[in-house]
């Protein structure tokens, strides 16, 4: 047995839902549910059996939620009924095969929190480097000076070359110009 379930308002608004789709229809029972609450849907699918055929236009007749579409659409599977989703041109079976895949992938809630993109030291700030430089002229291990001023081992000794570096350059320069 075709039967094609419209919920609907009115009797000419479900007209208007099928008339693109005659050929589909063809020969099939059409049952209107104007029903705040859809009792026909539920009535329908309790009594199609195993080779029956129903045909909605949209997935929003089997249900008011992704939920209760989805729960029509099973109840339909687990009857043998084959749903055809007339707009999206859909089988219901594909649709209940998704949501089952869907399912088994991890939700938000699921999935691991992403890596923090902050460093977990702070920045060499002018203080920071005088502190730095201060502490290395006094002698001062460079990890004790990395704990002192909350930066990372790599960061002071990175200030420290930078430092001696310039230093150096500024002392060449210094030497070249005396030179006359």
């Amino acid at each position: 047995m075709r039967i094609v379930y419209v919920h609907s308002g009115t009797a000419s608004a479900a007209a208007s839902l099928l008339s693109g789709h005659a050929v589909a229809i063809t020969d099939a029972r059409i049952l209107h549910d104007s029903s705040a609450d859809a009792a026909g849907r539920d009535m329908l699918l309790a009594i199609l059996a195993d080779g029956d055929e129903l045909l909605v236009p949209g997935v929003d007749h089997l249900g008011g939620t992704a939920g209760a579409v989805l729960a029509s659409l099973r109840r339909a599977a687990d009857a043998r009924v084959r749903v055809t989703i007339l707009c999206e041109d859909l089988d219901g079976a594909a649709i209940v095969q998704a949501a089952a895949l869907l399912a088994a992938l991890p939700t938000a809630d699921d999935a691991p929190e992403p890596r923090k993109v902050c460093r977990s030291y702070g920045r060499a700030t002018p203080e920071r480097v005088a502190r730095i430089l201060a502490l290395s002229a006094g002698g001062t291990p460079v990890r004790a000076i990395a704990a002192a001023v909350g930066l990372s081992i790599p960061t002071v000794m990175r200030v420290r070359r930078i430092h001696r570096a310039s230093r150096a350059s500024s002392q060449a320069a210094g030497c070249l110009g005396s030179v006359h």
